[in-house]
């Protein structure tokens, strides 16, 4: 399986511009998830999508913290894969 790589913006890939951007599409769906449950709008809500943004908080967290976290996995592969997801 191929594993595509977003290298177009050196700047995205530092893990506070990524936690902000996670941050920011957690919260636009919990935004839309807020207003479907109170106004019954019938969005539909990937529950999966929230769970990988929230797994990759976690160890982009961890990252900042200790850079021998998750060693096998660099800075840059994670933020192909976060980029990928909040343009979902």
């Amino acid at each position: 399986m191929l594993n595509p790589r977003l290298t177009n913006c050196v700047d995205c890939s530092t893990i506070a511009v990524l936690l902000s951007n996670i941050d920011y599409k957690l919260t636009e769906l919990a935004k839309k998830q807020y207003n479907n449950i109170v106004f019954a709008l019938g969005y539909v809500i990937p529950e999966d999508l929230m769970l990988d943004l929230l797994n990759y908080k976690r160890i982009l967290t961890y990252k900042a913290c200790n850079a021998d976290y998750a060693s096998c996995y660099s800075v840059e592969d994670i933020a192909s894969k976060v980029k990928i997801l909040i343009n979902k």
